[in-house]
């Protein structure tokens, strides 16, 4: 049974006024601290001034496209939640850095029980390796006191390598484990991977991602 989503700070941009006060309401019932927004300015401006634990944002908003979100740096964990349920539209979200993506209609307690598989406990949320330190809950990386800018998806890529180092995935078994969701066997893993490598490498002066040909990807285990 998943857990009660309660005592978090959570932001829905939605522009259906039913939708999204219906989910307000649920989640706040549940103890949680809820803001509303029914266009991108309005997220844009709440996330600048509030730190959220989880965002549920639709795509398509009166002033743009939801997914322009995912160009603002230190996001929470974000679940997309759409009428558009075409494979492109899925992946397309999960490319951008979703960590869900749920299809409208659904209940609250449908959401509820996704959203509590996406947000960790605050106590387990911050992983240090090798000198590098992630903050699941914050969405932040560190090398020392050095921060290191990363998209949403290189960030969810590197939160599950490190969960397990020294353990090799391919790119089809990483994108299933860091999504939930089959493979639809594109090259974009590879591509983030590749980044994401090149940026710790640069701020770290090590190579922390390794590849080995026919097993994958591993992030370095600790010694």
């Amino acid at each position: 049974m998943c857990k009660i989503v309660s005592g978090r700070t959570l932001l829905f941009v939605e522009d259906d006024d039913i939708v999204r006060k219906e989910l307000a309401s649920y989640f706040k019932k549940r103890g949680n601290i809820v803001y509303e927004a029914d266009c991108l300015k309005q997220a844009k401006n709440l996330i600048s001034h509030h730190s959220f634990d989880g965002i549920v944002l639709d795509i398509i908003l009166p002033d743009g496209e939801g997914l322009e979100l995912f160009s603002l740096s230190s996001l929470p964990p974000i679940i997309i939640l759409s009428n558009l349920n075409s494979d492109h539209d899925v992946l397309e979200g999960f490319q951008h850095g979703a960590l869900d993506y749920v299809i409208k209609p659904t209940s609250p307690e449908i959401l509820e029980a996704r959203l509590s598989l996406r947000m960790l406990p605050k106590e387990q949320a911050k992983i240090v390796l090798h000198g590098l330190k992630i903050d699941i809950t914050e969405r932040t990386t560190n090398y020392g006191n050095t921060p290191i800018t990363l998209t949403s998806s290189e960030f969810n890529i590197l939160v599950f390598l490190m969960k397990n180092s020294g353990k090799y995935y391919t790119a089809d078994e990483i994108y299933e484990k860091v999504w939930n969701m089959p493979s639809l066997k594109s090259t974009t893993i590879k591509y983030h991977i590749s980044n994401l490598r090149q940026k710790l490498i640069k701020s770290t002066g090590k190579n922390l991602i390794l590849t080995a040909f026919g097993k994958g990807y591993a992030f370095l285990a600790a010694k």
